[in-house]
């Protein structure tokens, strides 16, 4: 029962070691006149990447913090590696980088089993997309028929 329990414990921590930051956030300057799919001025590109640690697939055992991405920051028992998370991720320093929402975005996951066991499962998504500000609209001169 020992040398199962350590075996147990070894999987855990081989599988920490390669996922020490889980949720992180990244963003760089736009080109000069890019533009998002809709035609919006585009200020940064973005990038995130969640993962977490399962068993069996299905039962979260730890995932990153969505509230506190670039941090080693960890939920026990949550499940945070799906695309609702992402968007929370990725919106979540709209105000910092000056922009208002987030389009065209594209996100991919990946999983796989540690160590050919099958029971302890890696889960990763990563989310790209553009921050994008609205243009003002223009000031519409309104004239008033004359009566």
């Amino acid at each position: 029962m020992k040398k199962f329990v350590l075996a147990c414990g070894a999987v855990l921590v081989l599988a920490t070691a390669g996922c020490m930051k889980t949720s992180t956030l990244s963003w760089s300057p736009a080109l000069p006149e890019q533009r998002s799919k809709d035609g919006s001025p585009v200020v940064w590109n973005v990038k995130a990447r969640n993962c977490g640690l399962y068993l069996f697939y299905f039962i979260p055992i730890w995932s990153g913090k969505v509230t506190r991405p670039n941090r080693c920051d960890y939920e026990i028992f949550r499940h945070n590696v799906n695309e609702w998370d992402m968007y929370r991720l990725l919106d979540s320093r709209l105000k910092q980088l000056d922009a208002q929402r987030v389009e065209d975005v594209a996100i991919k996951t990946h999983s796989s089993g540690l160590l050919g066991l099958w029971i302890f499962w890696m889960r990763s998504i990563t989310a790209e997309g553009v921050a994008v500000i609205q243009p003002r609209p223009a000031k519409k001169n309104i004239i008033e028929p004359a009566e």
